[in-house]
């Protein structure tokens, strides 16, 4: 969603500083009564495709398929279509738990530990309730098979991520403290009905939810031979070629939902007919995680709940292979939106929204309509304050943004200092109103543009708009790359890595993987286009000997290989 929000923050500050002069057509201004040119470039026999649906007061309103649900027996996608749901699993596996504990099997502020006692203690409680939200802070199974060097094609199985999980020695963070998606912990909930349940997690889900509700169509897949009738296959593109991706999980829990549209409108109704579940559970389900510090995370059971121009927007996304998925509820509207697709390189977000602006377009306010205000941002004059050029030339340099793995340049011109590069195509003025602090006029958005050091004292740029956006830039500086070559290894993974020179370029390498190219952005912090290594820091011990490094990506904090 970050990605999302800087593109859309991108284009508001572009257009106001005169730098882009057209913006993409409004969804909203779509006049079309046949919504099927929404997709049309999926109408054919020749790619794969989506399958999507509107309800609205417990009817389908829209219902259509578009393109193949196999190409190489040219199968084309029908309401029968069975698709891989991804993380669309965590709902129904969060109904699941909330069921048991409404049975009183079970509380969602028990330690898991009572349950799984596999897992080490790690000195706070972690709660049901803590894997239910996200907020465990136990690290991410996905990051941690393939930090292990498992490829994401290999047969997976709950039991080889458990191993994995239980033989975690540390948390990214306190449980409670911050959200951090995690699919571990939906994992080790789905371990958790089968041993309440005695019986397996699949048959558990088509005797509670699947047979009640007459979703005939629907199963969770924990055995990665099973032959699945009407399957949508996967695909993704390789320099512009199809190619399959292919998906062998055999692990439920966070994902490896089967379903189709049709049955989705069953689930999506349920909410309002409670043909299974009651009041308590629904409400629990919909209801946003509260942290230690008071906070409320975006993050409910299984959902994600937001306010869409003015409504509350309650939704899940789900990405698996090449299987892309999205479904959302306006319960005040009484809409739902689901979408199923079948090749990685379709956004199920982009799709989604042409449907969800359509339907909806007549209910927003006249200001979201009528699109952004023209108004920039007004600050005070007296803000601002006059700086030297010898006090703005220690800024110059150039900025990697550790999220978006771009740079950034920082340089005077005229007197002036300006900063441009990763989603801002133009320079744009610092004005400053301080020693190290900045603003930039002309856009609609309060921004700040802050010099300052991080924990490591090293040099960084913040870029903060309030509520939208907060970027920490670290300054490039290059050193000698020689002293870091050598083998590290992780007792956790049980996994080494070399890090070697070739080409004057540095590459991570190991036995089972392509060679994962890094690049030096200073004496400690290291990056790679690999979401697995994104930021990699180095440590060195008192004689200055590098010993170890440490990997952050996203899903997991710190996690350390030490060198042999």
């Amino acid at each position: 969603m970050k990605t999302i929000q800087l593109k859309l923050m991108a284009l508001v500050i572009c257009y106001f500083l005169g730098i882009q002069n057209t913006l993409s057509q409004n969804q909203n201004n779509t006049t079309n009564t046949d919504i099927d040119i929404l997709f049309e470039k999926y109408n054919n026999n020749n790619t794969p495709g989506i399958a999507v649906s509107v309800s609205k007061d417990g009817e389908v309103v829209y219902q259509k398929e578009f393109g193949m649900a196999n190409l190489e027996y040219e199968i084309p996608i029908t309401e029968k279509t069975k698709f891989h749901a991804a993380s669309l699993s965590k709902q129904f596996t969060a109904f699941l738990i909330l069921k048991l504990e409404d049975e009183g099997l079970l509380s969602i502020n028990d330690d898991v530990r009572t349950y799984i006692p596999e897992l080490p203690d790690y000195g706070n409680t972690i709660t049901i309730n803590h894997l239910l939200t996200h907020s465990s802070g136990i690290r991410d199974q996905w990051r941690l098979l393939e930090l292990a060097g498992w490829r994401m094609d290999d047969v997976i199985k709950t039991e080889q991520v458990f191993k994995l999980i239980t033989n975690q020695k540390e948390l990214n963070f306190v449980p409670g403290d911050n959200f951090k998606y995690s699919n571990s912990g939906y994992t080790l909930l789905a371990i958790i009905v089968e041993r309440l349940t005695k019986t397996s997690f699949a048959n558990y889900a088509k005797q509670i939810i699947f047979k009640p509700l007459q979703m005939s169509d629907s199963f969770f897949y924990d055995d990665h031979e099973v032959i699945v009738p009407n399957r949508a296959y996967s695909y993704k593109k390789v320099n512009d070629k199809l190619k399959k991706s292919n998906l062998n999980f055999a692990t439920v829990g966070p994902t490896s939902l089967f379903t189709t549209t049709l049955d989705m409108n069953k689930w999506a109704q349920n909410f309002k007919t409670r043909t299974i579940g009651n009041e308590r559970i629904f409400q629990s389900m919909n209801q946003k995680a509260q942290k230690n510090d008071g906070t409320i995370s975006s993050y409910a059971k299984g959902q994600f709940v937001k306010n869409y121009k003015g409504y509350k927007m309650i939704y899940h996304s789900g990405s698996d292979a090449g299987y892309r998925c999205y479904f959302a509820r306006f319960p005040e509207l009484g809409y739902e939106f689901s979408l199923f697709a079948n090749a990685s390189y379709i956004s199920a977000y982009d799709e989604i929204f042409k449907l969800i602006d359509y339907y909806l377009q007549d209910q927003y306010p006249s200001s979201e309509k009528d699109g952004q205000s023209s108004k920039s941002f007004q600050y005070d004059d007296n803000l601002f304050v006059n700086l030297s050029n010898a006090e703005i030339e220690k800024f110059e340099g150039t900025y990697f943004d550790r999220e978006q793995k771009q740079y950034w340049k920082v340089q005077i011109q005229n007197d002036t200092l300006y900063c441009k590069g990763g989603i801002i195509p133009e320079a744009m003025k610092l004005h400053p109103v301080g020693k190290k602090n900045f603003k930039i006029k002309g856009t609609p958005y309060d921004i700040s543009v802050n010099f300052k050091e991080n924990d490591y004292n090293e040099p960084i740029l913040e870029f903060r708009i309030p509520d939208i956006i907060w970027l920490w830039l670290i300054r490039v500086k290059e050193v000698n790359t020689s002293d870091y070559l050598g083998s590290y290894y992780n007792n956790e993974l049980n996994v080494e890595y070399e890090l070697v020179k070739k080409e004057n370029e540095l590459y991570l390498t190991h036995q089972k993987l392509d060679d994962i190219k890094i690049e030096q952005i200073n004496r400690a912090y290291f990056s790679s286009n690999n979401r697995n290594f994104s930021n990699i820091r180095f440590k060195r011990n008192n004689a200055g000997k590098v010993v170890e490094f440490s990997v952050s990506n996203g899903s997991i904090e710190n996690i350390t290989f030490s060198r042999k």
